[in-house]
């Protein structure tokens, strides 16, 4: 008999969980956070070489796979192989995800098509495709989605991927309503500024190519010092919305004010993410970057 208010796999031992985008940052704290729980771990990204590091840093059992999240013809591949080898997926992580900056009028269709191809559609693919083979299993499941506090916050400098964050919300909310019959949980994680290499690796649009390498590197100089959150915390947020079944997890300080300003005050919000520019932006992440001195952080 299941404890009142745990999830549907919460109790359950070696699970399958198939992790996207866990060759570094927050999908790499998933993977080796439920491996050392002593499930099985399914590893993916699109950098081989990623998954398998991953897999080697793991206490427990993680195998390591390729997956470009966009197609879904590797997600039909992959989810039959697992379910072959280990059985259908308990637990599916969508992670995966890209960031791109630059004002709106900026951004291209392409850029747009680019962001939404992993951000949006490859949760679409991997939750449709793996929470298929769940319902047919007829045993208890879950389903995780990364989405962000970007989710809540319309703004000016990065909106392609505050848009596909709160689709990915959406899908999430949606899902959960269609599978609780089945008794399969769907959560989305909703992390705020994160300690990985999200800035490191993302487009910015609007500058020359000079101009664009300065701004990420100070953008990436300011994500790893002033972030309140660490790839681990965002890892145990999915272990607490799996242990019980959790719709919606704001992990950190900035993304829980985003969440509670986007419901209090939707109009003072809009305000609020209003004030901030590519521009200054720019301008604060190189003064912090330059000016302020390395060992001044949030946390190490």
């Amino acid at each position: 008999m299941r404890l009142p208010y745990s999830g549907p796999v919460a109790d359950k031992r070696g699970r399958v969980v198939l992790v996207t985008g866990a060759g570094s940052g927050i999908g790499r704290a998933i993977a080796l956070r439920q491996a050392a729980a002593g499930d099985i771990v399914i590893a993916t990204d699109i950098d081989s070489a990623s998954a398998e590091q991953t897999a080697k840093l793991a206490e427990g059992t993680c195998h390591a796979r390729t997956l470009d999240v966009r197609d879904p013809q590797q997600w039909e591949a992959i989810t039959d192989a697992v379910s072959a080898e280990f059985g259908v997926p308990d637990i599916l992580v969508n992670n995966a995800g890209i960031a791109l900056g630059g004002a709106f009028l900026d951004q291209s269709p392409q850029d747009w098509e680019k962001v939404m191809a992993i951000n949006v559609y490859g949760v679409v693919h991997g939750s449709r495709i793996v929470g298929k083979k769940m319902v047919e299993r007829g045993r208890p499941g879950h389903i995780v989605v990364i989405a962000s506090g970007a989710a809540w916050t319309p703004n000016r400098v990065a909106p392609s991927y505050s848009a596909s964050k709160a689709a990915a919300l959406m899908i999430a909310e949606s899902l959960r309503t269609e599978l609780a019959p089945k008794n399969i949980g769907v959560s989305a994680v909703c992390p705020g500024v994160t300690r990985t290499h999200l800035a490191v690796n993302a487009t910015l649009v609007g500058e020359d190519n000079a101009a664009i390498e300065q701004v990420r590197t100070n953008f990436a100089d300011v994500q790893s010092r002033y972030s309140f959150a660490s790839p681990d915390m965002v890892a145990r947020a999915v272990e607490r919305a799996i242990r019980f079944n959790l719709a919606i997890v704001p992990v950190n300080f900035d993304a829980t004010l985003a969440w509670l300003l986007h419901r209090l005050s939707p109009g003072l919000m809009r305000w609020v993410c209003s004030i901030p520019t590519m521009t200054l932006a720019e301008n604060v992440a190189r003064v912090a970057a330059d000016r302020v001195p390395a060992s001044i952080a949030f946390r190490r």
